[in-house]
């Protein structure tokens, strides 16, 4: 299970951003490398990052290509029936209450850094988003994407009687959507909860929404969010350079390194203690390629001498490469 502490987001959700910036003209992988990262990570849907390189991304994407109301207008055009989170939970559903109470529980497979909420009173309904991380870049962009998004889905359901006055937008960065939009009302607030509200009769209209088939992501194991998940993630293509120290490990987080090590204390580790259980997880996946020398095993791991990757392995395992090779052909066992 998650925990809420940690902050981490799937980097594959911000996929429709750059998708949007590359369709009006501007490149960004100079935004992307400032923080480290490329198209084909987004591409993982098991990758995670920290909401601080969440949101950074996310605003330098909007700096980058002029477009100062980005999430807004990605949320208002990008095909919300294939983003997983919202596919998910519309494939669940036939009213827009049930579409709320689904989205919001499909939440924590996709993030840790934010808690929803859909409270119903007898005269109003607000759909929350709480941010339970701190971070020194501001969820603007973000902020308009969740503003855009909701109050989009909100009106396609209303269709002719939606009623734009009805609805409240509460946001600490009101400045992420155009002044105006959509005709709600909109108010800026100190907390850093983004709370929708409109009348709660809303949450009995049909959806009219609906998740696209042959997108509906395959079966697989639901990915582990927990901090520890996301450095070993992060650490895992860089264990060819050797020793990777706890300064190493929070810069590929964008986290400071005190931050990390108290995280990682939550769980019962620490980071040289995951990199050493990572190093043999890897060193096993690649002894199994019997087109790989111990030497080229090694070396994947940092260790330019085969002697010293051997020891290394025997002293986590109790077997060297080579008895853990042939451990694993059955033809052996005769």
């Amino acid at each position: 299970m998650p925990r809420t502490q940690d902050g981490f987001i799937r980097l594959v959700l911000v996929q429709p951003f750059v998708e949007h910036i590359e369709r009006s003209g501007a490149d960004p992988r100079p935004a992307l490398a400032t923080l480290g990262l490329s198209k084909q990570m987004l591409r993982n849907p098991n990758a995670t990052v920290h909401a601080e390189i969440i949101y950074g991304l996310c605003n330098a994407l909007a700096e980058q290509s002029e477009i100062p109301h980005l999430g807004c207008e990605v949320g208002q055009q990008f095909d919300l029936s294939i983003w997983p989170p919202i596919a998910a939970a519309a494939k669940a559903s036939g009213k827009v209450g049930g579409f709320l109470a689904n989205y919001l529980m499909q939440v924590p497979q996709e993030s840790s850094s934010v808690k929803h909420t859909l409270i119903v009173e007898a005269d109003r309904a607000s759909y929350g988003v709480s941010r339970l991380v701190r971070t020194e870049n501001p969820p603007r962009q973000v902020d308009g994407f969740g503003i855009a998004m909701h109050l989009r889905l909100l009106k396609t359901a209303m269709g002719p009687t939606w009623m734009a006055q009805d609805v409240l937008v509460e946001t600490a960065y009101p400045e992420a959507v155009p002044r105006g939009f959509m005709g709600v009302r909109l108010a800026r607030v100190e907390n850093p909860t983004l709370t929708i509200s409109f009348p709660p009769e809303w949450l009995n209209t049909d959806l009219k929404l609906r998740a696209k088939a042959e997108t509906s992501p395959p079966a697989t194991d639901e990915p582990d969010m927990s901090i520890v998940a996301a450095l070993r993630s992060a650490a895992r293509p860089l264990l060819w350079k050797g020793k990777l120290t706890s300064q190493d490990l929070a810069r590929a987080l964008g986290l400071g390194q005190r931050r990390l090590e108290a995280a990682l204390r939550l769980h019962r580790t620490t980071p040289a203690r995951e990199v050493k259980r990572l190093k043999i997880e890897v060193a096993q996946e690649a002894l199994a390629d019997e087109e790989l020398s111990i030497g080229d095993v090694g070396l994947r791991l940092g260790y330019s001498d085969q002697s010293h990757f051997a020891r290394f392995f025997r002293s986590q395992t109790g077997q060297s490469p080579q008895e853990f090779r042939r451990s694993l052909d059955p033809s052996d066992d005769a």
